[in-house]
């Protein structure tokens, strides 16, 4: 009986590693929060295929607050916007349960161990 329970822990494993392994495979979107080591402001930046937006919204448990573009640049086919994210819009995302960024036509959400690395002065990526 417990050969049969490891058997079973190792394959959902196995399948949980695959799975993580094709969705950073897909090219799909890539969100990267972090802190500024210069200067200290919070930032949230992201890096995909198309068109690059002046401001992005994120919703927090249900609040909406908006975050400006500072700057956006090409790598390869894919485009890396980076938005300010001003103390108030971050103090909601670290006391948020859900999050989640969103864009016309997209709603991309963000892990609650990405927003805390981000919090703690460390980047977090998320694919």
């Amino acid at each position: 009986m417990r050969g049969i329970v490891v058997a079973l822990v190792l394959i959902t494993l196995s399948l949980g590693a695959f799975e993580a392994f094709g969705a950073a495979t897909t090219g799909g979107p890539r969100v990267v929060l972090g802190v500024d080591a210069k200067t200290g402001q919070r930032y949230l930046q992201l890096s995909d295929r198309g068109p690059v937006f002046p401001t992005a919204d994120v919703t927090c448990d249900g609040n909406r607050r908006s975050v400006a573009l500072t700057r956006s640049s090409n790598a390869g086919n894919r485009t890396v916007a980076t938005y300010a994210v001003p103390p108030k819009v971050s103090d909601v995302m670290l006391k948020s349960a859900e999050c989640r960024l969103l864009l016309p036509g997209r709603e991309i959400a963000v892990s609650r161990q990405q927003i805390r690395s981000a919090g703690s002065g460390h980047t977090a990526q998320k694919h």
